[in-house]
């Protein structure tokens, strides 16, 4: 009985840190804009060696600096190099056409390439049908565990949507199978790919995106196709109302953004 009581004790501290770890790179990166701060490439590492960052930090957020000092040298334990500033989001994007030919600069399109990032995203709709933008969907995945009592795969169907079945992969079998904007390889985000088109510069007018090249998009939650590892049912999302990801139970519906390639300037960052 004492074991069990410690290992439920270890998992509830693993639980706590890292949702304090989570928080703590939340606040900074909220605080980008007024920092002055240069985004890195994963948008949590800093460079604790430079001690104007960190000094900036802790006098505009004080109580990081009393209640997680630990937890700033971890953001700064990435060994990643400062990628650009929030300005890149009103520059890095060009659109593509519908057969993935890039249009001229400041033109619409039906998708969308993050040139710094090498994403290309999909763009949403205000046409009933398969990309319209107020389309909702569960998190479902059918190559996930079922176990005896804990089924992995989520919930299938359980959004309101059309064109496809209105779940996760029902929708991304959807969208390859039309061969959208010319490709087939289209699929669920990461939580990292989400926050790459976060602009955390609008967190007071949402939503969080450039709306130039993203419109019709959602101040609201967009599922990732990253499930939660601490329970079995639940999924991550990213909020382009306040530009911050978390933890939703995988039956309730969420809008999605598919995207497709490999990103090139984002790094992984562990569920």
């Amino acid at each position: 009985m004492q074991s069990i009581y410690l290992i439920y004790s270890a998992a509830k501290s693993v639980y706590f840190y890292q949702h304090l770890q989570s928080l703590v790179k939340k606040v900074i990166f909220a605080h980008s804009h007024e920092l002055s701060l240069p985004i890195p490439h994963n948008q949590y590492c800093f460079d604790a060696k430079d001690k104007s960052i960190m000094k900036k930090i802790s006098s505009i957020i004080p109580a990081l600096k009393i209640a997680a000092p630990g937890l700033l040298v971890f953001l700064s334990a990435c060994n990643s190099q400062p990628g650009p500033g929030p300005e890149i989001h009103d520059t890095k994007y060009i659109a593509l056409d519908a057969n993935g030919e890039q249009l001229e600069a400041g033109q619409q399109g039906p998708c969308v390439l993050d040139q710094f990032i090498g994403l290309v995203w999909e763009v949403k709709t205000d046409t009933p049908g398969l990309h319209d933008w107020r389309n909702t969907y569960s998190w479902f995945s059918p190559d996930e565990t079922v176990g005896e009592e804990l089924d992995y795969r989520g919930k299938a169907d359980g959004g309101e949507c059309a064109g496809s079945a209105c779940d996760t992969y029902a929708v991304v079998e959807a969208v390859n199978a039309a061969g959208y904007c010319g490709f087939n390889d289209w699929r669920m985000p990461t939580r990292d790919e989400l926050g790459s088109i976060s602009d955390p510069r609008k967190t007071s007018t949402p939503p969080t995106i450039n709306m130039k090249y993203f419109p019709y998009t959602q101040a609201g939650e967009y599922w990732s196709g990253n499930d939660y590892q601490l329970h079995w049912n639940s999924a991550w999302l990213w909020n382009f109302g306040n530009g911050l990801d978390r933890v939703e139970w995988k039956y309730s519906p969420r809008y999605v953004r598919l995207v497709r390639g490999q990103a090139i300037q984002l790094k992984r960052i562990k569920d």
